[in-house]
């Protein structure tokens, strides 16, 4: 009897330390990796394209996408050129040039849109059916990925939705859930980035996107804090990336995210912020051909990218 009441308690003991054993979240698993830099990348500055392409300034385009250094993870084909513009230069070396030589290094392409895009779904009854709706997620990966082999999609969000507009665009991202993202074990990712706090929309799509890129442009980190308490009970610390902006040529947004020195400037901080409850993922930096520009210098010049390599340096003793 006595040695059954010990087994019992044995049986009982290793019951509860199997009990008692912290589950390991996704969070924690996740703030062993690596941080992420990511960056959005200009096609209207493309060497490959006319230098009118989103532009009334005379100078030539010197930037291929190529010469982005390597240590970027992610880089965005962030495409916005005028009406009429010879494009299939630049689409013809993104598919057979770009991709594979980013691919070979490690560095995922992926294609920004627009939430517009994401919310205008074509449907015959008062609102889309499932089959609508998976019917316009696979056009929109038809459309934007699988022709130059990109990577995931990137949803920009800095519009104010109805709430059919916020429906439609809920749907959109369940199908495309089944394809992209955390949940589609396919490793092709799907990014939603704005420039707001948390709200209604990410809060309903969160769990199908890997992460969430705030566009901190001329924040402080204190900004920083109080934005991301607005989203630290929706995602974990680790999807989330704030980003600075290089100053555009002909542009009246002065973020001054990058002026020199590099220690003192937003830049150097966001690297160095981390959210009070865990590592960050990582950052972005948008405008990577204009790395080193300072406002008001509307010249289209060749880059060293040294901005975007202290950065990856700063992020990687985090």
């Amino acid at each position: 009897m006595l040695k059954k009441r010990h087994y019992l308690l044995a049986v009982i003991g290793i019951l509860m330390g199997i009990v008692l054993t912290p589950i390991h979240t996704h969070a924690a698993e996740d703030n062993s990796k690596e941080p992420i830099m990511m960056a959005y990348y200009r096609t209207w500055r493309d060497v490959t394209m006319p230098h009118d392409a989103n532009s009334s300034l005379p100078d030539r385009n010197v930037t291929a996408m190529t010469d982005i250094p390597e240590g970027v993870d992610i880089v965005s084909v962030f495409h916005y050129v005028k009406s009429g513009t010879d494009q299939q230069k630049f689409w013809d070396t993104l598919k057979n040039t770009y991709v594979p030589t980013l691919h070979a290094r490690g560095t995922k392409v992926i294609r920004t849109i627009d939430v517009r895009e994401i919310w205008q779904v074509p449907h015959t009854g008062n609102a889309p059916t499932t089959a609508e709706y998976e019917q316009y997620a696979q056009q929109l990966i038809d459309t934007y990925l699988t022709p130059r082999g990109l990577d995931g999609l990137d949803i920009d969000m800095e519009s104010t939705l109805t709430t059919q507009q916020e429906e439609m665009a809920v749907g959109t991202f369940k199908a495309l859930a089944k394809k992209l993202g955390p949940t589609s074990n396919t490793g092709k990712l799907l990014i939603y980035d704005t420039n707001k706090d948390n709200h209604s929309l990410f809060k309903k799509v969160a769990p199908y996107c890997d992460y969430l890129f705030l566009q901190a442009y001329g924040r402080s980190t204190a900004m920083l804090d109080q934005t991301w308490a607005t989203y630290r009970t929706t995602i974990s610390p680790q999807q989330f990336l704030p980003g600075i902006s290089f100053p555009e040529e002909q542009d009246r947004n002065r973020w001054d995210d990058t002026i020199e020195p590099y220690e003192t400037s937003h830049a150097y901080a966001f690297a160095n912020w981390q959210p009070q409850n865990g590592s960050k993922g990582g950052m972005f930096v948008y405008a990577i051909d204009r790395d080193g520009k300072q406002f008001g210098d509307d010249t289209i010049t060749k880059t060293d990218f040294s901005w975007t390599k202290r950065l990856i340096e700063t992020l990687k003793q985090k």
